[in-house]
């Protein structure tokens, strides 16, 4: 079995867009313990579950809750600033842990991810399969960026298909996983031949706002988490007692 680690960062500096975002009250439990208790249940014990952030020694949390099934590592003051992106994170991480033959990377914002799509997304990147997976979603209409069309030729007469026919895919940033030698070669999560892992709109959902935090409460209560945890209360963002 190929060696796995799953990166999880989580940054202790406070959200500038939604204050405490990864422990606020989430439809009750924390935000980042919706992932957590999803990796911790559903992924291969095999697998190292690593909880990076600048701070972990401070919070008990973690460890309160899941014991020794997450491993904790400390991240340096830069890789906590707004200058930081996954790339960076991921990089750093396996710099510091060189030992492993496949890197993942979770977000715990991707309250809705499944562990049984992180498992099958794995899967693509076998010996043999692809060097890096990330999810996506499968979009139709016509997209344009930076003023040009992305996906049909607006100025050709024959260049308009029909709009259920002009596909694109939209990366997800929920869950991504690369191949040792690629990522140490390249810096970045997402190689050259990537394969892309299709989810629902609802395992894409990305808490990045306090809008998001009411689509993911309502998100959660359908599938039932809120009852699932005992509790009550007109306000689903806040509803431990």
């Amino acid at each position: 079995m190929l060696k796995v680690a799953i990166e999880i960062p989580i940054k202790a500096r406070p959200s500038e867009r939604v204050p405490n975002k990864n422990w606020r009250a989430l439809c009750g439990k924390p935000l980042a313990f919706w992932l957590l208790d999803e990796l911790a249940e559903g992924c291969p014990a095999e697998w190292d579950l690593w909880v990076d952030s600048e701070r972990v020694d401070e919070d008990r949390r973690i460890t309160d809750r899941y014991g020794d099934r997450f491993k904790f590592h400390h991240r340096d003051p830069w890789f906590a600033s707004n200058a930081a992106n996954g790339n960076h994170l991921i990089h750093q991480f396996a710099v510091s842990h060189p030992g492993y033959e496949i890197y993942g990377q979770a977000f715990v914002t991707a309250v809705g991810l499944r562990s049984s799509t992180i498992c099958r997304a794995l899967e693509r990147i076998k010996p043999g399969g692809r060097d890096s997976v990330l999810l996506a979603t499968n979009e139709t209409g016509w997209w344009w960026f930076n003023g040009r069309a992305v996906n049909y030729d607006p100025d050709v007469p024959a260049g308009l298909p029909r709009s259920q026919d002009a596909q694109v895919l939209k990366e997800t940033t929920g869950f991504y996983a690369i191949r040792r030698d690629v990522l140490f070669e390249t810096g970045c999560r997402v190689g050259r031949d990537p394969a892309f892992e299709i989810i629902t709109t609802d395992e894409a959902l990305d808490i990045d706002t306090a809008d998001d935090l009411a689509s993911a409460a309502h998100l959660l209560l359908q599938r039932g988490g809120a009852m699932a945890q005992g509790t009550t209360g007109p306000d689903p963002l806040h509803c431990e007692h």
